[in-house]
């Protein structure tokens, strides 16, 4: 198997990218809590209504251009074409800069009429004309990412995401606060217009490094002694179009169901016998509450995803079948181990979750469904980086479609009973996400050849979290019958130590199945591999040998 060098693992672009995205979802969730807090259920509602056609604006502007430009750059310095690979960077900067242009003006212009062909909350006006510059500064801002991705390179990409979500923080905590006086229209507005000045902090930052990089960048790509005859920009924007399409469009269709629900959701609700208010602080109780927290565990397998695009086009282009169903295999193991627990975990402690947190204990019963989705959702993303990985952009597009159509269809038949209401909503995305895993995971199968058996790694997780789940349904609740009213912050304390005990309990299950090896530990950033050699050491887990190098499950002995 061919050895990869230690800067350009693809785990460890993968651990600096979750430890940006932890950090950034953590102040996201922060700012979460102190909004509803601030302007409740039915500002959130207000707030959370300019995001789908917002969303939709930006997926089509710029989606398509990091993952596209990881892979095209990734292909060219694998086959130590590195001028080409320039080329393709300065090419997508200024498609980023038209694109970008155009769908920000479109989202002013659309604004109003959407809201009022689709009988919307018109309170929402505000928030989407304050959010609409945003697109034009991410869509460039996803040109430098890519740039960097396809070297490999995940800190730039990292440090401006939590650069531009402290500003981004800052922004909406303290406009909302400002124009809430005026009304929770214009407290929305406020808080939305928090993107527009993230996106600029995080592009001002990408600015700065790629300007002090400049001189190398350009002698290693400008500079080399690489002979090309031809640069020629239309083959380059034909590949952009050839693979970018079809990622746009896959990228698309999570904010379409999201669409969907932004459209259905709250008229069905409405036929459902909900007045219009109560119809917007449900909307706002699913979309703000119970799913940001299933969303915080894909924090991990995005970045995974991020990094791993670049690594399976690089063994894709040296055609190392091998090396293809190594990385693959490694990664979906990551993805199991993360999303099983994930899901029993946000079942156990929906409620303390949803009431202590967001004080909106409404939201525990939504949680509970969708929490079930977490497997799914992190299933796909991994796979659909492996499809991407080897050119097949097109499956991932259409497999997550056909989700979607099957999320569109229960979600317009279920929200509008009264019997199921908000939580058909629920229901609908759990299945519309589990139909596009299971068919990525069926076209995986079918083009990388000699995957190991996942067998254990779905067995074996799954039995550790229905054991830790039921233990910390237990220990929960004894904790909270003896210490809530007699402690300060009881319910705060309670939460965060059922969390770190379920952490424990499940780990110290997965290390006495056998189901976590030497080489998954070391894998770990900067702790990994100390704990791994602890263990091995005394027996504790497989796969140890004295003075073994391993990367990956088989770390490089070139360091």
């Amino acid at each position: 198997m061919a050895d990869d060098k230690a800067a350009g693992s693809f785990i460890k672009g993968a651990a600096i990218l979750s430890a940006a995205g932890i950090i950034s979802r953590f102040m996201g969730l922060g700012y979460r809590v102190i909004l509803t807090r601030m302007i409740g259920a039915e500002g959130m509602g207000i707030y959370q209504m300019a995001y789908p056609l917002y969303t939709i604006m930006l997926v089509v502007s710029r989606s398509g251009i990091p993952v596209t430009m990881a892979k095209m750059i990734a292909d060219r310095m694998a086959r130590d074409e590195n001028k080409d690979a320039y080329r393709v960077f300065t090419i997508a900067r200024v498609m980023s800069v038209i694109i970008g242009a155009v769908f920000t003006l479109g989202m002013l212009v659309l604004a109003g009429p959407l809201i009022r062909i689709l009988r919307l909350d018109p309170r929402a006006y505000y928030a989407i004309l304050a959010i609409a510059p945003a697109i034009f500064l991410v869509s460039i801002m996803a040109t430098y990412r890519g740039f960097f991705q396809g070297l490999q390179d995940m800190r730039p990409t990292a440090a401006s995401q939590i650069v531009e979500q402290l500003i981004r923080t800052i922004t909406m905590i303290g406009l909302a606060y400002y124009l809430l006086p005026l009304g929770l229209e214009f407290a929305a507005a406020g808080a939305s217009f928090g993107a527009v000045t993230g996106a600029a902090a995080g592009l001002l930052l990408l600015f700065y490094i790629y300007f002090r990089r400049r001189g190398d960048i350009f002698e290693f790509f400008v500079e080399s002694e690489e002979v090309v005859e031809d640069y020629q920009t239309g083959s380059i924007l034909s590949e952009f179009a050839r693979l970018g399409l079809p990622i746009t469009f896959g990228a698309l269709v999570r904010p379409l169901m999201n669409f969907v629900d932004w459209v259905f959701v709250p008229q069905r609700l409405q036929t459902a016998g909900f007045a219009m208010e109560e119809a917007t602080t449900l909307y706002g109780l699913f979309t703000n509450v119970a799913m940001p927290l299933v969303n915080f565990p894909a924090i991990i397998t995005v970045s995974l995803a991020a990094s791993l695009v670049p690594a399976i086009s690089e063994a894709d282009a040296l055609e190392d079948r091998e090396l293809i169903a190594h990385r693959t295999h490694t990664a979906l193991r990551f993805t199991l181990f993360l999303g099983l627990p994930s899901a029993v975990g946000l079942t156990v402690l929906a409620g303390p979750l949803s009431g202590v947190i967001f004080s909106e204990p409404e939201a525990a019963s939504i949680l509970r469904l969708l929490a079930w989705g977490v497997i799914f959702i992190t299933l796909q993303q991994t796979t659909s980086a492996v499809l991407q990985g080897i050119g097949r952009t097109d499956l991932p597009a259409r497999n997550l479609a056909l989700g979607a159509a099957g999320n569109a269809v229960l979600n317009y038949l279920l929200t509008g009973l009264p019997l199921f209401n908000i939580h058909g909503a629920a229901a609908a995305t759990v299945l519309g996400f589990f139909t596009a895993a299971a068919l990525n995971i069926i076209s995986v199968l079918r083009r990388v050849k000699n995957l190991q058996s996942l067998r254990t790694a779905v067995v074996y997780p799954a039995l550790s979290s229905l054991l830790m789940g039921a233990a910390v349904l237990l220990l929960h609740g004894f904790m909270a019958e003896t210490f809530v009213g007699r402690l300060p912050l009881a319910e705060l304390v309670i939460l965060l130590a059922s969390v770190a005990a379920g952490a424990v309990i499940y780990s110290f299950l997965m290390l006495l199945s056998g189901a976590l090896r030497y080489d998954d530990l070391i894998l770990l950033p900067r702790v990994g591999e100390n704990i791994a050699i602890f263990l091995g050491k005394r027996g504790v887990i497989d796969g140890y040998k004295k003075g073994e190098k391993l990367e990956e499950g088989k770390r490089s002995e070139d360091k």
